[in-house]
């Protein structure tokens, strides 16, 4: 496998951009230095809702249309706020006066749009990262489920791009999307031809799919963040102007403005993962097939503002979707090169916690160009118990799965890292892959594809010279169903009498040595609050989650650090440090009633009531000792009698 360095040197301007947004990252095996070029300043203006008009006495499109105005490029359709939406971006030759024209697609007439065709005018524009060409962002508002629409943009001064057509998704049934890891497009250098790759292999995703919503590119769509060439290649498909898109921002594409320009995110939050004055970023939020996606800028460092932005967005929309589903770039559990960079393992500390107690189902991210998919894991970033990474997962609440994407063009791979602890099945055959995400009220089955590359098309035969998908891996997560208590189950009606020491119970808390506060996540109450790091605070640890030990950052269960070495308690349980009892050991059961943890060595199997010390919980406990008592007064009367009778028979 070749590797492919840039030989360009770096310049200060990009060297202090670097510096300032923390995204130079060690390099990896078999990968290359993150080099990006930042962009001029670019004025953002508000992300206000587009002003949606009907012009009735509008001419049709002009006749610069019909063949698609070489004065406007980079058109990227895109996801809206929810699926009434459809946000669009495009560069242009000329500033200002752009605007989106859209209809359904049944009111076509000759390929035209007709002639009251809903508007709306750009509600951001300005001058792009490369000084030549002008940025515009529009959106499309009002849009019915099930629907197919046809849509251009341009203005009169620049003229309007072809027509294209996309189609809704459809309204609370089954739907589905596409999942890509980095296309990197530039980073073969021409060899692997990257731009082709990418192209292939979103064909060929969109071939296998079943009419997709839209699609997921997880960071580091370009390798050099203000190439504009790259850009432009990246776009190149035409499933960019016909089926909507989200993006992550990769640690290739922060340095520039350039990556805001092209794409117009929804709701993005002015105060949670912003980007600098040459740099993009900024943490966004959309609901799409019933399923709220949560989306953060892992470039930056702000754990906490990360945290925040997910509380709220969870607690604000949650209830308006079925799943909830998170992207960033940087995999926090991968099994390739980056697993052990510095960012990785802050990243690897802070997101677990954030994802239990919002009951995030499942995490996307890339960066690392391999395929790996976790065990079920838990707030406290270990696999959880009985989690076999077989074809169906049931989760719990607080229980997450996490799926790391390959690269998605072949420009490079880097080599796997066996023996971590979350690898619930990891495939590093060096070929472009994708995962397809089918979506019903029951469960998200992940099905994952490779796309080995195949010749250049032939003219009029690129759906058949498209290399065919072969499925490498296919997962369906469910929710467990709650379980009734038997109506005469005494255990439960026992535990219940005390301090809810049946529920911490049942949660592990007892085994793991958790307090009775911990939530289902074996959080505490600190880190449920999001007060501090994001819910790892080190207040945290003493209630029997992870503290900064070398558990806590290598987000290895069974003990095992970032550094792929045992914890400091030298034992294989995995268990935090600070002051928390090892599950394997035998704690004193007077502390730990005081502690407020449960009795491990009740033979009833509940834990006995808090400040109850070594007394039986029920009358029962007392029949014994009292039987033997009144047995042995019994028998001491008995004697007694006895002996009497004998003197009394002497004296006679």
């Amino acid at each position: 496998m070749n590797t492919h360095r840039l030989k360009r040197p770096l310049s200060a301007l990009s060297a202090a951009t670097l510096l300032a947004a923390l995204v130079a990252a060690p390099v990896p095996v078999r990968a290359e230095p993150s080099l990006g070029s930042g962009g001029p300043t670019a004025t953002q203006g508000a992300n206000a809702d587009s002003v949606q008009t009907r012009s009735p006495d509008r001419s049709d499109s002009p006749a610069e249309a019909d063949a698609g105005s070489e004065a406007i490029t980079d058109t990227v359709l895109q996801v809206g706020a929810d699926s009434t939406a459809r946000n669009l971006s495009w560069m242009s030759e000329s500033a200002g006066g752009g605007e989106i024209r859209w209809a359904p697609a049944s009111e076509l007439v000759g390929g035209k749009l007709p002639a009251d065709a809903d508007k709306a005018e750009t509600t951001d524009s300005g001058l792009a990262a490369d000084l030549k060409r002008h940025f515009n962002h529009a959106s499309m508002t009002d849009l019915k489920p099930g629907i197919d629409y046809a849509y251009q943009v341009g203005s009169e001064e620049d003229g309007y791009t072809e027509v294209q057509q996309f189609t809704t998704g459809s309204a609370g049934g089954d739907d589905e999307f596409l999942v890509f890891g980095d296309p990197q497009v530039g980073a073969g250098g021409g060899d692997p031809d990257d731009a082709a790759g990418w192209d292939r292999t979103l064909s060929s995703a969109a071939a296998t799919a079943d009419d997709p919503s839209f699609f997921y590119s997880l960071g580091d769509q370009v390798n050099s963040a203000g190439n504009q060439e790259q850009y432009a290649q990246y776009l190149a498909p035409e499933a960019t102007r016909t089926i909507p898109q989200a993006t992550t921002i990769g640690n290739h594409d922060v340095s520039s403005k350039a990556y805001e320009q092209h794409f117009n995110r929804p709701n993005v939050s002015q105060d949670h993962g912003g980007g600098g004055v040459i740099t993009s970023g900024g943490d966004y939020w959309f609901i799409e097939d019933g399923v709220l996606f949560l989306n953060i800028n892992s470039n930056s460092p702000d754990m906490d503002a990360h945290a925040e932005f997910i509380d709220e967005v969870v607690a604000e929309h949650g209830d308006q979707a079925r799943w909830t589903v998170l992207g960033f770039h940087h995999s926090i559990y991968s099994t390739a090169t980056h697993w052990d960079d510095l960012d990785v393992k802050r990243l690897r500390k802070a997101i677990p916690p954030v994802a239990a107690r919002n009951d995030i189902d499942l995490v996307v991210s890339g960066h690392d160009h391999i395929y790996n998919r976790t065990f079920l894991m838990d707030g406290e970033g270990k696999p959880v118990e009985g989690s076999e990474a077989g074809a169906e997962e049931e989760k719990e609440d607080g229980q997450t799965l996490y799926l790391t994407l390959t690269s998605s063009s072949g420009s490079k791979f880097y080599d796997y890292v066996p023996g971590l602890d979350w690898e619930g099945k990891s495939v590093h055959n060096d070929v472009p892959a994708f995962t397809r995400v089918r979506v019903s009220d029951e469960a998200l089955r992940a099905t994952t594809y490779e796309v080995p590359a195949g010749g250049p098309p032939a003219d009029g035969e690129r759906a058949e010279a498209q290399a065919a998908a072969e499925q490498i891996d296919d997962v369906e997560l469910r929710r467990a169903e709650a379980e009734e208590p038997a109506p005469d189950d005494d255990a439960g009606a026992d535990a219940g009498s005390g301090a809810s020491a049946g529920a911490d119970s049942a949660a592990g808390a007892d085994d793991a040595g958790a307090n009775d506060d911990a939530d289902s996540a074996g959080t505490s109450d600190d880190a449920d609050a999001g007060a501090d790091d994001a819910g790892t605070s080190d207040d945290a640890g003493t209630g029997g989650t992870a503290s900064d030990s070398a558990a806590s950052d290598g987000a290895a269960s069974g003990g095992v650090g970032s550094d792929g070495t045992d914890d400091e308690n030298g034992t294989d349980s995995g268990t935090a440090d600070a002051g928390t009892a090892d599950s394997g050991s035998e704690a004193d059961a007077t502390e730990a009633n005081a502690a407020g943890t449960g009795d491990d060595s009740d033979s009833s199997g509940t834990a006995s009531a808090s400040g109850d010390g070594d007394l039986p919980r029920t009358g029962g406990g007392l029949a014994l000792p009292l039987a033997v008592g009144a047995g042995a007064l019994a028998l001491g009367a008995t004697l007694l009698v006895v002996s009497r009778r004998r003197r009394g028979a002497g004296l006679s």
